[in-house]
């Protein structure tokens, strides 16, 4: 007679919630060090993506990081300021680049495409001349002595505040990161229900993103429904804004004949209701309780 036994990996039930949280922000703090090493080079398209990714992992695990305390004015003063202030700048060229990429998927007005084009040129002078003095490195380097710190503080705080805390330095991670999960997960779940103008599609699509970066960060899980619901929110936020740039910069020429204004617009409301259809069952199938898990059989 065998018997299916599941249980939590063995690697998330060893080792403690600090030390895992340790580990996630070091190894980030480390991705982002290798990018902003290759400062000498151009904020192209590919870069530009690449730098903000790193940063959203980062915050991902810093919403969570500050959670349990790991926060305080010393990471804001030398660190937050500068990492927000860089993740502004690039999200600058991030949407003006998206928005080209789109326009010219969806064949909007040749000279609509130009005049974006030609601000994006303008707009990486801008963006390089700010960047250059924020001290990227500087504010790195502090990361790395901020991270020992801490963790050194909040074991010493652990141990002299345990009865007055929740959970104990002890607890796994595996245990420790699931309430986070959960509570998600139930967030997720709200605005999925809920979720129907473009702002509550918007901020279901930031929720979907925490989710994912949650599973694959502190449990090593990817999940394809959770990608693809991102990926399908993703497009329908561009081309809402894709479509108010639009907007506004025919405004902006009004009175110069604009080939295919009209139809292109027409693509696009068209293009954001279908993808409106395909969210719809998206919403239905989000893989709430997904937890990773190693099963056995056990004969007897």
């Amino acid at each position: 007679m065998s018997q299916k036994i599941t249980h939590a990996p063995e690697h998330l039930i060893t080792v403690s919630w600090l030390s895992q949280e340790e580990s996630r922000a070091l190894s980030v703090m480390r991705d982002i060090e290798k990018c902003l090493a290759k400062s000498h080079k151009k904020l192209t398209i590919k870069r530009v993506h690449e730098i903000r990714v790193v940063l959203r992992r980062w915050y991902s695990i810093w919403d969570i990081l500050c959670l349990d305390r790991w926060q305080d004015e010393q990471y804001e003063k030398q660190i937050g300021r500068t990492f927000k202030a860089l993740n502004k700048q690039l999200g600058k060229l991030r949407d003006i680049d998206v928005n080209i990429a789109h326009a010219k998927e969806y064949s909007l007005p040749e000279v609509v495409i130009a005049l974006w084009v030609k601000k994006r040129k303008k707009l990486t002078k801008e963006v390089a001349q700010k960047i250059s003095k924020l001290k990227l490195h500087r504010a790195v380097s502090a990361l790395k002595t901020y991270l020992g710190r801490k963790a050194y503080e909040l074991e010493q705080y652990l141990d002299f505040n345990e009865d007055e805390l929740k959970h104990s330095i002890n607890d796994s991670a595996y245990h420790h990161m699931v309430g986070f999960l959960e509570a998600t997960e139930r967030v997720a779940h709200e605005q999925a229900r809920l979720a129907n103008s473009d702002e509550e599609l918007h901020e279901l699509r930031l929720s979907v993103k925490r989710w994912r970066y949650i599973l694959a960060e502190f449990f090593g899980l990817t999940n394809l429904e959770l990608v693809q619901a991102q990926q399908v929110l993703g497009k329908h936020h561009d081309l809402t804004l894709l479509k108010e740039a639009l907007e506004s910069t025919a405004a902006q020429l009004k009175g110069k004949n604009i080939a295919g204004l009209e139809e292109a617009q027409s693509r696009l409301l068209l293009e954001i209701s279908s993808l409106g259809e395909e969210i719809k069952p998206l919403k239905d199938n989000l893989p709430y309780g997904l937890r990773p898990s190693i099963s056995f059989e056990v004969t007897y």
